[in-house]
């Protein structure tokens, strides 16, 4: 009989062994959904699937997947109808940067910003570049004196560019600089796109027109384009985005080693040292202050970058998710899209319902979580070791993890821009060292001994070494004296280590720089 069973018995057909496939399938991705932390949605939409296939009997399934279908067909029905996107915009945070900006305005007539865009108005960035100089006579007139007899083309580019250089200092006559700031992913405006751009080229230009005064022995108006150089990069670290911060850094990089060997190599007078004393005066910076807000605008990035990608609200305040990520990113190639793309497009919010929170809101109050870490970070006394810095965020299939991973894309480069940050403040105490050094040697007719005699001729902080808040160190040598920072490990090798490794800095003699990283100071990545 048992036999019999067995001869009678059909082999599972292919229908059957579908269902089976398909169950497993639905088992495994409800695994890694509790696994990887998916949206609810999913996981419900996953449970309710298996469910429907395992404990029901098969008149009820039928139904499901008859509702199913017409869930569906509605769905690609929705998609095909017209577009409903009158009035409809990406979801900004306007009012947000509004107040932001509001916090630290400053009145037109005493802001430098004004002058800057006025010349912005006649600035062309191809007439900026030094590419008709080899790379290393371009290191050369960037950090030496020069003759017009010596690079008479050079003389001739500078003489074009004489209207540019005669009008800066209007604007760095004025001490107060703000810009607006840009929390878009892309912006379209001219003046913003060629900012930040024209504001290093033109700090360049003065450069290498006080290097030409002070070759021809002009000195008072070769260290007037120094300090207007210098002031330009004080207008950037005057603003609250840390790329700005980071340009006037770079300025800084360039401008301060010809100062500071227009200090010590040439005669200057009383006056002319204490004008490089009173601009170095000026360069004020306080890491907590400057870097909170840095996050204020930071935050403010990711959130307006996150929800104008995600969301779009219209002019009665209504808000829905995206139907258009093209739209929030590139606005000016909505006109080449084609059918299928404006389609496809819309198909991409049905996805996203299930893994993007309901509200903008509700992404909001994850980017404030996450940034709540990165407060510990303005602590001057915060450990900045790698085991106390942010790492990665774990894998996950949430709106959490793309939200965390948009958030780490700013927050890891905060270690590099703290690192930057103390020692440009080591060259910017390393200058006002050198002037109070020069002026010693003046008067006394012979360099100090050691840094004890000048302690009135500086403040107490310029004598402290931001990278390990130790002493400078500072040497007797046979043809004058040498002056450089330990760098974090406090260990001093003599200064060398800078020509083998990161760790000292020098600040004098100043390193001769390599023609091939410096090959063009006028170009700025956008």
């Amino acid at each position: 009989m048992p036999q019999e069973k067995q001869k009678n018995k059909k082999p599972p057909t292919l229908k059957k062994i579908l269902r089976g496939v398909g169950l497993v399938l639905l088992c495994f991705f409800l695994i890694l959904a509790l696994i990887f932390h998916a949206p609810w949605k999913v996981t419900v939409l996953l449970l309710i699937i298996l469910l429907a296939y395992t404990t029901q009997p098969k008149p009820a399934r039928k139904w499901f997947e008859l509702s199913a279908a017409a869930v569906v067909l509605a769905l690609i029905i929705w998609v095909f109808l017209p577009n409903d996107n009158e009035g409809w915009r990406p979801y900004t945070f306007d009012k947000e940067l509004a107040a932001l900006e509001a916090k630290y305005k400053i009145p037109d007539p005493e802001n430098a910003a004004d002058v800057y865009y006025w010349l912005l108005e006649y600035y062309d960035p191809r007439k900026f570049k030094l590419t008709f100089l080899p790379a290393r006579e371009r290191v050369f007139v960037l950090s030496q004196p020069w003759s017009s007899r010596e690079h008479p083309i050079l003389t001739e580019w500078l003489q074009d560019h004489a209207k540019t250089i005669s009008s800066l200092p209007k604007a760095c006559n004025i001490k107060p600089c703000r810009f607006p700031a840009n929390i878009k992913l892309r912006t379209t405006d001219k003046l913003e796109i060629y900012r930040n751009q024209a504001l290093k080229s033109w700090a360049v230009l003065l450069l290498l027109a006080g290097n030409n005064d002070r070759g021809e022995g002009r000195l008072d108006q070769a260290l007037a384009k120094y300090l207007f150089a210098l002031q330009i990069a004080d207008h950037l670290d005057q603003q609250k985005q840390t790329n700005e911060i980071l340009l006037g850094f770079s300025i800084e990089v360039v401008v301060l080693p010809p100062l500071n060997r227009f200090v010590i190599e040439t005669n200057p007078s009383e006056n002319q040292l204490r004008l490089v004393s009173d601009s170095l005066k000026n360069l004020k910076n306080n890491w907590c202050s400057d870097f909170s807000k840095c996050l204020e605008y930071d935050k403010l990035f990711v959130k307006n970058a996150f929800c104008c990608v995600a969301y779009q609200t219209n002019p009665q305040g209504s808000v829905r998710l995206s139907r258009n990520l093209t739209e929030a990113i590139f606005r000016r190639r909505l006109r080449t899209q084609t059918y299928w793309q404006r389609k496809s497009m819309k198909a991409y919010t049905i996805a996203a319902w299930f893994f993007l929170p309901s509200a903008p809101q509700k992404a909001v109050e994850m980017i404030d979580k996450i940034f709540e870490d990165a407060n510990d970070l303005t602590e001057p006394d915060f450990p900045w070791g790698e085991e106390n810095l942010r790492s990665l965020p774990r894998f996950q299939l949430n709106c959490r993890y793309l939200v965390e991973s948009m958030t780490n894309r700013s927050t890891r480069l905060y270690p590099p821009f703290h690192d930057v940050y103390l020692k440009r403040l080591v060259q910017r105490r390393g200058a006002r060292l050198l002037t109070a050094i020069k002026s010693y040697n003046i008067t006394n007719g012979r360099w100090p001994e050691n840094l004890k005699p000048i302690k009135s001729a500086a403040p107490p902080e310029a004598f402290i070494d931001p990278l390990n808040g130790g002493p400078f160190v500072y040497k007797l040598t046979d043809d004058g004296f040498e002056l450089y920072s330990k760098g974090k490990n406090n260990i001093d090798d003599g200064g060398k280590r800078e020509r083998e490794g990161p760790d000292d800095l020098p600040i004098w003699p100043i390193p001769v720089r390599k023609p091939e990283n410096n090959l063009e100071y006028t170009h700025v990545e956008q």
